[in-house]
């Protein structure tokens, strides 16, 4: 597979790309205020027990939301009730989890990570993880075998992917580089006042890095120069595969067609390759995908045809999720197969293709009522939270109001203001309402009489969709 990295920064954004065969597969953002990953000195702010979560100082405009599970106190079970954890007033080290966003502050935790290239610390907990990826058991326990031995008692880590084929000093030297890095944070901790920040993670560009350069990147684009001999740098020492670092000018995600697919996956609707299409639904609880067969019809047979539109959905859903950034709770609503063979080989395509996500994934199964149930966990907002606002003619529902419904309204007001003393009553609203208003002559006529009043329909730019003002003229 051929991968790609595309870089643009800017004095208040950055943005990074990876590109898969040719197509935008995931997209990073920040801007000035981005902190996930930063650990502060806070201070507990008010409790409430009712939702078992507290609001944290930390610093920032919006005070930080806790939940009781993500409470780390040694000598304290995670079931413990909220006070015995907690007081107000206390001071209390947290990493942020989930940036602020909108009227939401940022989402920490208790229970800290240090992340490396090839290692995570965990400094709360005690367990050697390995990842999925490493498929070798002989290599597993191998790895585990050498971070048992040199690993602090009191503390866990997770052994990335990029170990599969890392020296043993590499990796050790890591694990010691990160066992200083919490050293260093609980020194700054005790001297630090509550609220601030006593370690601050990479930046995004080094954060995508740090995840995808375990596999083969054939070329990373850069429009910073300085920033492309950090990279350079970066991937020496990480003894990195990639061919090519380039330094090229201008807007990158419009040079390379990036722009266009970062539009598109603001879509309710994705076609498929087939004539197919995907429909993205997404709640605050969860995001149904319902697959659809639109304009393919297949050749012969029924359950062929099923199969092999699934089949391409299945790859393609993979793709959305990371594109998207959707977490949470998936349901997926293939289309009906009466062939078991075929779902089953349905959702080993999805289990497949989900293997190039970063973030952790779990296909739970078949619901009762026919949907594939997964999970994908989310750390970050989705493209649609960022760049679209909540529609303001609808309440934040999606939809705006149909014309054809603001026109019967419209009317259903005209036919009862005979009681008004003047010969003419005047409609302003939007050019779009007022034009399908106007097509509506018979039923006009109709109000006219009604009322013996002439009725004059003007359009105003001033309007937005769907609002409108009935008035008299001014003498």
């Amino acid at each position: 597979m051929e991968r790609e990295i595309i870089v643009e920064v800017y004095p208040w954004e950055s943005r990074v790309a990876v590109v898969e065969n040719g197509r935008l597969a995931e997209i990073f953002w920040a801007d000035q205020n981005d902190n996930v990953g930063n650990i502060y000195k806070g201070r507990v702010k008010d409790i409430i027990p009712g939702l078992s979560c507290a609001f944290v100082d930390i610093g920032l405009a919006k005070n930080a939301f806790l939940y009781k599970g993500d409470i780390v106190v040694p000598g304290l079970k995670r079931g413990s009730n909220i006070f015995d954890l907690l007081k107000s007033g206390q001071d209390i080290m947290v990493q942020v989890k989930k940036e602020a966003f909108a009227d939401k502050g940022a989402r920490v935790t208790g229970n800290m990570t240090i992340p490396g290239h090839y290692l995570v610390l965990l400094p709360f907990q005690n367990e050697v993880s390995i990842s999925r990826k490493i498929t070798d058991n002989d290599r597993r326990d191998y790895l585990r075998t050498i971070i048992e031995m040199d690993k602090p008692d009191n503390m866990g880590v997770i052994v990335r992917t990029a170990c599969r084929e890392a020296k043993d000093e590499e990796i050790i030297s890591e694990l010691m580089e990160l066992v200083q890095v919490w050293v260093d944070i609980n020194d700054r901790y005790g001297k630090a006042r509550a609220p601030s920040l006593i370690y601050e993670d990479i930046d995004t560009l080094e954060r995508t890095l740090r995840e995808y350069l375990d596999v083969q990147i054939s070329r990373i684009i850069i429009n910073n120069r300085k920033l492309q001999e950090r990279i350079s740098a970066y991937v020496e020492k990480k003894h990195a595969s990639c061919r090519e670092i380039i330094y090229e000018e201008g807007f990158l995600f419009e040079k390379y067609g990036l722009e266009k697919d970062v539009k598109r996956s603001l879509r309710r609707k994705v076609w498929l390759k087939n004539g197919g299409y995907l429909i993205f639904d997404e709640t605050e609880a969860m995001t149904v995908i319902d697959v659809n067969s639109g304009k393919y019809t297949g050749k012969d047979d029924f359950e062929d045809t099923v199969y092999k539109l699934n089949l391409e959905a299945a790859v393609e859903i993979p793709r959305q999720l990371r594109l998207r950034s959707i977490g949470g709770i998936v349901l997926i609503d293939f289309i009906d197969m009466k062939n078991k063979e075929n779902e089953e080989e349905v959702v080993n395509t999805l289990r497949n293709m989900l293997t190039k996500d970063k973030a952790n994934t779990r296909i739970v199964g078949m619901t009762g009522l026919g949907f594939l149930e997964m999970t994908r966990k989310k750390s970050r907002y989705g493209v649609s939270e960022f760049f679209a606002d909540e529609c303001s003619h609808c309440n934040g529902r999606g939809r705006t109001i149909s014309l054809s419904a603001v026109c019967s309204e419209i009317k259903r007001k005209l036919v009862s203001m005979d009681y008004i003393e003047h010969d003419e009553i005047i409609c302003e609203a939007s050019p779009e309402l007022i034009k399908a208003l106007s097509e509506d002559k018979k039923d006009l006529a109709y109000i006219e009489n009604k009322i013996s009043k002439k009725i004059i329909v003007t359009p105003k730019n001033r309007y937005s969709h769907g609002d409108y003002n009935i008035l008299t003229p001014a003498y």
